[in-house]
């Protein structure tokens, strides 16, 4: 199946801005499976990798939503399977899905001038720079980095696992697959994704991993190993 989008629309104008009220950079694509379901692209299970892999998706991002995973969004920003709004978020930023404590920083940085135009372009505008300017200290520190329960509690340093790779981002997830390894260090990103930092048995460099030093250590997610 191939959905392409394109705009055919003639624009002889010149005016930048008039340009970009009329192209097609902010589109949205929703697709719906009648008796079926659609699988994640980023995370497929393990029958469906292949046909993944051979997927071609240019200016957008497909991820899942909605129930059954009967609908695939298509967006011109990344995001996760089943995106849903921070609980956290203070309001709403125009798109709900961008990161709320980028955009108000960017908005309090703002010149003077630049606010007035803001100020006056509608209501909605003002409305989200007024909320952006009296965020207090303790509104804007819940937007950084928010901590989650540790879904790698369940694993800590010195624990024996063995790898089973899912992703197959790169080779080392092939020559990898079925060794045993020693976890270093449990990390969590910025996302709250959380990666086992680990160092493979049989490495011959195991001792430089240990040390800290790249080729060495690895990283895999929770669900990538099995405890020994």
């Amino acid at each position: 199946m191939t959905a392409n989008i394109s705009n055919l629309g003639r624009f002889s104008g010149a005016d930048r801005d008039e340009a970009l009220a009329r192209s097609l950079i902010s589109t949205h694509a929703i697709l719906t499976a009648r008796g079926g379901r659609f699988v994640s692209l980023i995370d497929p299970p393990q029958q469906f990798q292949a046909a993944a892999e051979q997927c071609r998706n240019a200016g957008l991002w497909p991820v899942l939503v909605g129930r059954d995973d009967a609908q695939m969004l298509s967006a011109p920003i990344i995001l996760y399977d089943h995106p849903r709004i921070a609980p956290q978020s203070p309001g709403d930023l125009f798109d709900g899905t961008e990161i709320d404590e980028i955009l108000t920083l960017r908005i309090q940085t703002l010149t003077d001038d630049e606010k007035l135009e803001m100020r006056a372009a509608d209501g909605r505008t003002r409305a989200i720079l007024e909320r952006s300017e009296t965020l207090t200290r303790e509104e804007l520190s819940r937007l950084h980095a928010p901590m989650h329960p540790d879904p790698g509690a369940r694993f800590k340093k010195g624990d024996r696992v063995r790898l089973q790779p899912r992703r197959r981002a790169d080779i080392f997830d092939i020559a990898l697959a079925g060794k045993l390894a020693t976890v270093v260090s449990v990390e969590q990103d910025f996302e709250d994704g959380v990666h086992l930092c680990v160092t493979v048995d049989d490495d011959p460099g195991r001792d430089l991993g240990l040390e800290g030093k790249p080729g060495h250590r690895f990283f895999f997610g929770t669900d990538e190993v099995e405890s020994i």
